[in-house]
């Protein structure tokens, strides 16, 4: 008999900032809050998002918090794969970092459970300095290392961020197959498309065509989960229904992508160093008008433009259906939405997930009133006025479109 499928929305890269017995820091640029007991809770009782990916998972700390969750009964084993806590399911993960060209690009590991991700911590123990911090950078490694030992514990692996200028594989090289070999992409199980980029932008580029990609937030503070997300039609949130889900199967896929706009995005468009200011212009801005020696940050739209020229001769595009990427600006960032106003929405209606896609706008009015109900609606259909974001600064929401607004 078919499985039943449900929708489930996902995000797949949330980082902990503190972990351990007695407790210690996991990603420095992370908050204090980001506890693992802490996420789960989140994700459940204000975003409404029922699959997490941690990827500070395999830091010491994490391990003794992950294992006292489980002695004490608060996550289990899930028979899918990953740690079930009520309707919620952690997918344990690594921020792997190494080193292509010179240049630091991040990789997302996944595990289907805790033997898993264990046993990558093990592998990994006598390549980084500090087993208690997250992204810890792997000496000795190449990125091709990374995918055939998560491959060999039946994970997957993801690329970070793929286009932000100082972390990621294409910032490293103008093409994934020149950080991981194509013989090894039946492991890579997608490519994350980061803040500063949609799947319009990204498949520009003929290489990508091949991957499915995932929209995640990559969150540094509890508020942040959710951020950008996915809409999966799966038989329940687990490992093995996100894989089925990642390759179109029985039914299961990406039903679409939310993220912001990518204007909004803090490497949206090149910016200068040198001048303190966004290169303004057409795509792709390469460098500073003002001087040819000035130091620039690539931004995203300028690298896209220009890898696709490189591209374009070189690799042939793959035919493959995209599910929609909806620009949806987050609540947080709705102007004078605040606190208060958002807690209550989530009184009134439970989750952010449910603001978002279920509450009608009378409904909404009824509780904020009818200005601010106003706005979170074109928030949630991206009809914001947007100034777009660069050289690490987030673009900015000036309010409504006046073509929005009606």
């Amino acid at each position: 008999m078919p499985a039943t499928l449900q929708t489930v929305y996902a995000d797949l890269h949330v980082h902990l900032g503190w972990a351990g017995d007695p407790g210690g820091g996991v990603k420095i640029s992370a908050a204090r809050s980001l506890t693992l007991a802490n996420i789960l809770a989140e994700a459940r009782d204000r975003k409404g998002i029922r699959l997490v990916g941690v990827i500070d998972a395999a830091t010491e700390g994490a391990l003794q918090d992950l294992e006292r969750l489980l002695a004490e009964g608060r996550v289990v084993e899930h028979p899918g794969g990953g740690l079930a806590y009520d309707e919620v399911t952690l997918l344990p993960g690594a921020e792997v970092e190494v080193v292509h060209g010179g240049r630091p690009v991040h990789l997302l590991c996944y595990f289907r459970g805790a033997d898993a991700l264990r046993a990558f911590a093990g592998w990994q123990a006598g390549r980084v300095k500090n087993r208690r911090l997250s992204t810890q950078r792997h000496h000795g490694t190449t990125a091709a290392d990374v995918v055939e030992v998560t491959a060999a514990l039946g994970g997957i692996v993801v690329p970070a961020h793929i286009f932000t200028p100082h972390k990621s594989a294409l910032g490293a090289a103008p093409a994934i197959s020149e950080v991981i070999p194509p013989e090894l992409w039946g492991a890579v199980g997608a490519v994350e498309l980061g803040l500063s980029s949609d799947t319009p932008l990204a498949d520009e580029l003929p290489e990508l065509t091949r991957f499915p990609y995932l929209s995640n937030s990559d969150a540094h503070s509890l508020g942040a989960i959710g951020r950008e997300y996915n809409k999966l039609l799966v038989a329940e949130p687990c490992f093995d229904e996100l894989l089925l889900a990642l390759r179109g199967v029985g039914g299961r896929r990406i039903l679409a992508n939310y993220g912001l706009d990518p204007r909004l995005g803090k490497y949206h468009r090149t910016y200068c160093l040198t001048c303190g200011r966004r290169v303004e212009g057409d795509p792709p801005a390469l460098g500073c008008p003002e001087g040819a020696a000035h130091r620039v940050v690539l931004g995203v739209l300028d690298r896209i433009r220009h890898y696709a020229a490189w591209q374009e001769p070189r690799f042939t595009r793959a035919e493959r259906p995209r599910p929609p990427y909806v620009h949806q600006v987050p609540l947080s960032f709705v102007p004078g939405l605040g606190r208060r106003g958002l807690e209550r929405l989530l009184a009134a209606f439970g989750t952010e997930m449910a603001v978002l896609h279920e509450a009608g706008e009378e409904e909404l009015a009824e509780v904020v009133g009818p200005k601010l109900a106003r706005l979170v609606v074109l928030a949630r259909e991206g009809r914001l006025a947007i100034e777009s974001g660069a050289g690490g600064i987030y673009g900015r929401v000036a309010g409504p479109d006046p073509d929005a607004v009606t």
